[in-house]
Formats: structure tokens, sequence, C-alpha cells
């Protein structure tokens, strides 16, 4: 089959014209007046762009330029290929499949539309899903995007006010030179008044001489008080010249105008600047600290210390005491740890999450399960327990078997708390909690029991 006609229509009349369309049902390209009359003909059939919709024209040929019929199946690729695809001869194209695992079309048939029934369920399900999928999306873009938001907002704000900082400061400097300069050196209408001061001095030379020659005629003529005054003017313009003669004088040319900085100051500027700010994105794992035993002692539940990741917790005798971690969950995040129970008699043990106001005292009343504060798994008899909206007391769930290694997972954007025993997920226990208060990992322990708390 010549390559060049798999884009050509096929219906002999319209041959010569390029083809617009495919029909799978008739496995026919067909141009566009072909295309019309086709599907009045038969309305069912569908008919697919080969521009659009098509991203390979199938002809059932090697699209290699080999004029084959694809016969086989390489696994290596998923994908079909002809005998020359086989060749092991390397030329021209041939041979790219030589060294793959290829059979024959027909031995994987029954596997194909195994696959194929499998991915129409799988598609189903996708289609079933898929506005509740494009809801959850727009949800979390529309609680996530004010965070990046105001993340931006912040960013600018701060640079703007270090710019106008900048730009303030450096007027003062530059205001501060000029004043300087005006009075150590010269200012603006001094060197205006130096620029005539020879001007000056020739006029006043012209003029005084002018009036000494013709003082003896003027003084006849009754022009005294011109004399004068012409006289009076010369004097003043002497002062002039004198003054600034004399403030050249004053001039100490050793004196030194120059913009100082402490030592340092700038390549400190510069490098803060560089590293000024930090952007961070949660990721998914959780850091413990060691609970101090004062802290125990006055049944505090807020950890400190410099211990990570992993901590031992023993507690007390015939009493409950809590422990959570100083670092609280953020949004948008899944967070998962494990308890590893290392010593117990009787599993009195709670596991789960709980607020900022969690108070261990709550666990020494003999009514604790009404006012328990926070969502938990209590591994004495393998049921829930928790406080408001769910109020789970006493409540079944669907662990049944006990394991000394328990793994919390807190989605905080499903708002979801699941406890996994043995490998086995049974799904999220607790849904929709409240994430209007900071929350934090908790264990309580009533007998002197010892477990490993370990960040994942």
């Amino acid at each position: 089959m010549d390559e060049t006609s798999i884009n050509k229509c096929y219906y002999n009349e319209h041959s010569e014209l390029t083809a617009t369309n495919y029909c799978f049902k008739c496995n026919k390209f067909l141009c566009e007046t072909c295309s019309t009359s086709h599907f009045d003909a038969n309305p069912k059939h569908n008919l697919f762009s080969v521009e659009k919709d098509l991203n390979l024209n199938f002809t059932g040929f090697c699209t290699e330029g080999h004029p084959n019929k694809l016969d086989y199946y390489c696994s290596t690729h998923n994908n079909l290929c002809c005998a020359a695809c086989l060749c092991k001869i390397n030329d021209k194209g041939d041979g790219q499949h030589t060294e793959c695992n290829v059979c024959y079309i027909g031995d994987i048939k029954e596997e194909k539309k195994s696959k194929l029934i499998d991915n129409l369920k799988l598609l189903k399900k996708f289609s079933l899903n898929i506005k509740k999928m494009l809801k959850d999306i727009g949800n979390i873009f529309e609680r996530t995007n004010p965070i990046k938001e105001d993340i931006i907002k912040t960013i600018q704000n701060i640079f703007d006010n270090l710019r106008n900082l900048l730009d303030q400061r450096e007027k003062e400097l530059l205001d501060e030179v000029d004043d300087l300069y005006s009075q150590n050196f010269f200012d603006e209408k001094f060197i205006k008044e130096s620029n005539k001061f020879q001007t000056k001095i020739k006029y006043n030379l012209d003029k005084g001489k002018n009036v000494l020659d013709n003082w003896e005629e003027g003084e006849k003529n009754g022009k005294l008080n011109f004399l004068i005054n012409d006289s009076i003017n010369i004097e003043k313009s002497i002062n002039e010249l004198q003054n600034i003669k004399d403030k050249i004088n004053s001039i100490n040319i050793k004196s030194k105008l120059q913009f100082c900085t402490h030592d340092g100051d700038i390549e400190d500027i510069s490098e803060k600047i560089k590293n000024l700010g930090k952007v961070v994105c949660y990721n998914h794992k959780y850091i413990f600290k060691e609970c101090p035993n004062d802290i125990i002692e006055k049944k505090k539940f807020i950890i400190s210390g410099d211990k990570s990741n992993i901590i031992n917790k023993t507690g007390p005798n015939f009493i409950w005491t809590g422990t959570t971690c100083i670092n609280e969950f953020k949004e948008y995040v899944e967070y998962k740890w494990k308890i590893k129970i290392l010593k117990s008699q009787t599993n009195q043990i709670m596991i789960g999450v709980a607020p900022i106001d969690f108070n261990i005292q709550q666990m020494d009343n003999t009514d604790f399960a009404k006012n328990i504060c926070g969502w938990y798994f209590y591994c004495y008899d393998l049921k829930l327990y928790s406080g408001p909206p769910h109020n789970y007391i006493n409540k079944s769930n669907a662990i049944t078997d006990f394991s000394n290694e328990i793994v919390i997972v807190m989605n905080m954007n499903k708002r979801t708390l699941k406890f996994i025993l043995n490998n086995m997920d049974k799904g999220e226990q607790y849904k929709d909690i409240p994430i209007d208060k900071p929350l934090y990992p908790v264990v309580c322990l009533f007998n002197p029991d010892t477990v490993e708390i370990i960040g994942l």
C-alpha cells in the first residue's frame, strides 16, 4: 500500500481529494463531500476528524515506510510492528524490534480484549467520578489560591517598603551632599556670582574713571548727588567682589567630601537581601520532639526538646498522661506517623489527634468519655472515642485484629483520620474533622507502658 494514499478519500470519484474524516465502523477515509453523504446514509456511524481527532491515521499497514501489514506485537514497546521491523538487518528502518519480545497478534488477542474490558470499566468509573474530581480540584484551588495570593501580596509589600526606605535614604544622603558642599565649598548662587567677577571689575573700572573725569564739571552743574551715588555703588561692588575673593581664599583645598559606610555594611546588606525571606511548601513528613520529665509531671501536653523524629514515651502508674508534638498540622497536607508499643500489659493506650485546647486532666475524670477532646483509637478495646462533633464512645470500627505497630494517617485536605494495623488499610475511621483549631498528634498512656513514636 502506497503511503501517499493514506490520507486520500476512499471513493474512486474523489480519490485525489485529501481525506478530512475517518469512519471506524467502515474503516474508510473520507473527503468533506463524502463525509456528509456517508453520515446522512449512516447516522449511527461515528466520524472522526483526521486533523483533530486522530493522532495516527491507522490503516493496518506499517508507518515506518514498510509496505507490510502490522501482523506482530512488540510487548517491549507495547506497539504493533511488521515483518520488516523484525528483520535482523538494520537498514533503512528495518530491525527496530530485533531484540524485543515479539509475538503474532493472534497470540495476544484475548489478553488485549480482556485489557480493553478492564479499561472500559475504568473509563466508566472515571466518567462517573469526573464531576466530583473536577469539583474537588475546584475546591482545592479555591482554598489554596488565596493563600498563594496572600503570600504574593506579602512579598510585594515587604519589597515595596524596602524600596521606599531605600529611596528615602537615597534622597536624604543626596540632600546632605548638597548641604555640605554649599557650606564648605560653593553653592549655586556663589558660582553664578563668581562667573560675573571679571565683568563687574571691568564695569566698575570704566564707571569709576568716567565719574572721576567728570567730577568737576558735574559738581559745577549741580550733579554732585549723582557723582556721590555712583561712588557709593562702586564701593558696594568692591565689597561684593571682596567677599567673593575672601570666599575663594577661605576654601581649604585640602577639604575632602566623600561618602562613607561602616566596614562591611554594603556586603552585609547585599547578602541579607539575597537571602531575604523563604517560600516553604510543607512536605508529607512529620517531625516529633522529645517530651521532658517536667512536662510529664505537670501533665501538660506540648513537647519541647532537641531530639527529632523518634521518641520513647513511658506512662505513669494508673493515671492518664498525654503527649503531643509542638508542631501543628498544616492544611492541604497528608501526615503519617507510627506508634510502636514496646511494653504493655493491658494496651490501655489511646492514639489519635487533638486540637490545641487538649486537656489531659479530662482523661483523669471517671466520665472522661463524655468530655474527651480529640479523635482516638483505643488499643485496649479496638474502638473509637471522640468528642464533638463525632461523639464516639465505645464505637466499633473495621479493625478487629491488634498489632504492636499502628500507622496513623491524617489527611488535612480531606479532613480524615485512619489507623492501619497489620498493613491492612480499612479506610477512614473519622471524616470531616474540624480544622478550625490547630491539630496535633496525641498519645495517651494510663499504665507505665512504653511506646515509640516514629515520624514517617
